[in-house]
C-alpha cells in the first residue's frame, strides 16, 4: 500500500511541529539542555492532540546522534529507526492489550538490559490507564527506582483512572485542546502541500467538529479530499461529514424567534433528511446561541472562531436576541442532549426540543416589573447609589419581622364597602357615558387607584381608553406592554368596582392590543402578583 494517510504523513517530527503545546515543548527541550532528565513522565489530555507524537520526539531527542538545538536531527540511524518504529531501544506498548500482571513482570525483567546503540532505553506506554490494579502495583518499585538507562513515558486520556502512587512517581504534563485557529492554519498548509483547494469556511467547520484534536481534523480532511478530489465542494463535504451549515442554524434560530411552530416540524424533517446526528445538531445550535450571547455581552465578535462574513452576520443579528432568552435556550438544548442517552425515539426528542424552544415566553426582567409599579431600586445599572426619599425607614425586629411605620392606614375595597364622599363631581348611571368623559377622568382614576392598589394603577397607566361600546370600555395597550395588559385583564373586576364606587360610573373593562395586525387577547395566563404582595400585604415603603 503506497498511500499514507494525512495524519501519519504530516506527523510532527520536531518539538516546534507540535501545534498548541508550546508550554510542554519548551519544558522538554530545557530538560535536555540542562540535563535534568527524569525517569518517568506522564502525558495527559484528550485524543489526537500530540501526546504520543511528543513522546516519540522526546525519545528521538534523547537518543539522537547529532541533535540540533535540543531537537532530533531525524537523519541519524537512531532517529530513523524510532520514526519507523523498529528501534530496539524505544519500545511502544499498547496499555489496552498488555494490561495484565504477566506483561508487566516481563517488562520488569527486560529493563535490566542496557540499550544497544543509544543513550537510554525508553518505554512508551499508550493508554496506560487500561492496566489492571495488579499490573500497576507490580510496576511501582521499578518505576520509582529504575536503572539509570531506563525512562518511562506514559500517555493517557483518562488520568483520573491512574493510581496516585503512579502519578506521584512521574512528572505530569497536561496537553491542551488545540485552538480552532491553529488547526485551520495547519490544515491550510497541508492543503497547499497536497495541492487541493478547500474553502476556509469548510476548514473551520472541520476544526470545530474535531473538538480540539489535530488528528481528527486531518482524518476529516482526508475523507473530504477522497470524496471530492482536488477541488472540494463545500455542499458535498457538509453532506458526507454530517456537518451543520451556519445558514441553516440562522434559519432555525429565526424560526424559533418568530415562534412559527409549523415550520419547526419541517426543520426536524430537514435534519433527518440531511443525515445530521441529533446530538451534533444540539451542540451546533447551542454554540450558535452562544455566539449571539458573546456578541451581546462583549459588544464584539472578535472572540468567535469564524470567517469574517459569518462574524458580520452574527454582529447584525445579535441585537435581536435578549441574553436571558439565549441562556434559557442553551439550557434547553443542554438538557435535551443529556436526555438523548436514555431516549428511545430520536425524532420525538428533536421535535419536542424544537417546540419547547419555539413556545418559550420572552424573559421578563425584575427591574422592569418593579419600575412599572413605581418602586425604585437602590442601585442603578451603573451601580451608582440612588437616594430614595422615605418618611420612616424600615427597622428589623427579632425573628426577622419588618416593623413598617404606616403614614396612613390603607383600606381594601370589598363588595360591601360603601363609597367615601369625594370632592369630585360624580356622574349618574343614568347619564350617557362618552369616551371623552373617560379620557378626561383617566389620570384622576389612576391617581385615586394608586392610593389603595399601586400595582394595578401602574399597569393601568400603560394603557389608554380606546373605545366605548354600550357599557364596555376598551383599554388599548401597545404590543410591547403585553405584561401590563394581561394583569389589567385579570384584575378587570377590581377596576370596574373601583370606578363604580369612586366615580359612580358603571363600565365593563376589556383590554386589547393596539397594533392594527394584532389579534385581541382573550385567553390569558396567570402571572406572579408581586406588586399586590408588596403594597397590600406589607402596606408601607420598601427599600430594595
Amino acid at each position: 500500500m503506497n498511500y499514507q494517510v494525512i495524519s501519519r504523513k504530516y506527523r510532527p517530527q520536531k518539538f516546534e511541529d507540535v501545534i498548541g503545546q508550546q508550554h510542554i515543548s519548551s519544558t522538554l527541550k530545557n530538560t535536555i539542555k540542562f540535563n535534568r532528565i527524569s525517569h518517568g513522565y506522564l502525558f495527559t489530555g484528550s485524543r489526537g492532540i500530540g501526546k504520543t507524537s511528543t513522546a516519540r520526539i522526546f525519545a528521538k531527542a534523547l537518543n539522537c546522534k547529532n541533535p540540533i538545538d535540543n531537537n532530533p536531527c531525524n537523519e541519524c540511524v537512531n532517529c530513523v529507526e524510532i520514526t519507523r518504529g523498529t528501534s530496539l531501544d524505544v519500545l511502544e506498548i499498547d496499555g489496552a492489550s498488555n494490561r495484565g500482571i504477566n506483561e508487566i513482570r516481563e517488562l520488569r525483567e527486560n529493563v535490566k538490559y542496557p540499550p544497544s546503540n543509544s543513550n537510554f532505553r525508553i518505554y512508551i506506554i499508550d493508554e496506560v490507564h487500561m492496566l489492571t490494579t495488579e499490573a500497576f502495583n507490580a510496576l511501582l518499585k521499578t518505576l520509582e527506582e529504575p536503572p539509570k538507562h531506563i525512562i518511562f513515558i506514559f500517555a493517557t486520556t483518562e488520568p483520573h483512572k491512574i493510581p496516585d502512587t503512579i502519578i506521584s512517581r512521574t512528572q505530569r504534563y497536561d496537553f491542551f485542546r488545540i485552538p480552532v485557529s491553529d488547526i485551520v492554519l495547519l490544515l491550510q498548509k497541508i492543503c497547499e502541500m497536497e495541492k487541493v483547494k478547500v474553502p476556509e469556511e469548510l476548514l473551520i467547520l472541520i476544526a470545530k467538529k474535531a473538538d480540539g484534536g489535530m488528528r481528527d481534523s486531518e482524518s476529516l480532511l482526508d475523507q473530504v479530499i477522497s470524496f471530492s478530489g482536488d477541488n472540494v465542494n463545500i455542499d458535498d463535504a457538509i453532506k458526507i461529514l454530517g456537518l451543520i451549515d451556519y445558514d441553516f442554524l440562522f434559519q432555525i434560530g429565526n424560526i424559533i424567534k418568530t415562534k412559527a411552530q409549523d415550520k419547526l416540524f419541517q426543520c426536524a424533517n430537514d435534519i433527518f433528511d440531511k443525515g445530521i446526528e441529533v446530538g451534533e445538531f444540539f451542540s451546533g445550535l447551542s454554540e450558535h446561541f452562544r455566539n449571539f450571547l458573546i456578541a451581546n455581552s462583549t459588544g464584539s465578535v472578535d472572540m468567535l472562531d469564524l470567517p469574517n462574513d459569518i462574524k458580520k452576520k452574527y454582529a447584525i443579528e445579535a441585537g435581536k436576541w435578549d441574553n436571558g432568552d439565549l441562556l434559557r435556550l442553551i439550557n434547553i438544548l443542554t438538557e435535551a442532549k443529556i436526555n438523548l442517552r436514555s431516549t428511545f425515539n430520536l425524532r420525538n426528542s428533536l421535535e419536542f426540543c424544537l417546540l419547547k424552544m419555539g413556545m418559550m415566553d420572552s424573559t421578563v426582567n425584575i427591574q422592569d416589573i418593579l419600575s412599572t409599579i413605581g418602586i425604585k431600586t437602590l442601585f442603578t445599572p451603573n451601580k451608582k447609589k440612588v437616594e430614595i426619599p422615605v418618611s420612616k425607614p424600615l427597622t428589623l425586629k427579632k425573628k426577622t419581622e419588618l416593623n413598617i411605620v404606616k403614614e396612613k392606614p390603607l383600606k381594601k375595597l370589598t363588595k360591601n364597602s360603601k363609597p367615601e364622599p369625594e370632592k369630585i363631581q360624580k356622574k349618574s348611571n343614568t347619564e350617557e357615558i362618552s369616551l371623552d368623559m373617560v379620557k378626561e377622568k383617566w389620570p384622576e382614576i389612576c391617581e385615586k387607584l394608586s392610593e389603595t392598589r399601586a400595582s394595578v394603577a401602574g399597569f393601568l397607566r400603560n394603557g389608554a381608553p380606546h373605545k366605548i361600546t354600550g357599557k364596555t370600555l376598551e383599554i388599548a395597550y401597545h404590543e410591547s406592554a403585553g405584561f401590563q395588559q394581561k394583569n389589567i385583564q385579570m384584575k378587570a373586576a377590581l377596576v370596574e368596582e373601583f370606578i363604580q364606587n369612586k366615580f359612580n360610573i358603571n363600565l365593563k373593562i376589556k383590554t386589547i392590543i393596539s397594533n392594527k395586525d394584532s389579534k385581541k387577547i382573550n385567553d390569558l395566563n396567570p402571572i406572579n402578583e408581586l406588586a399586590d404582595y408588596i403594597k397590600d400585604k406589607m402596606q408601607g415603603e420598601l427599600i430594595l
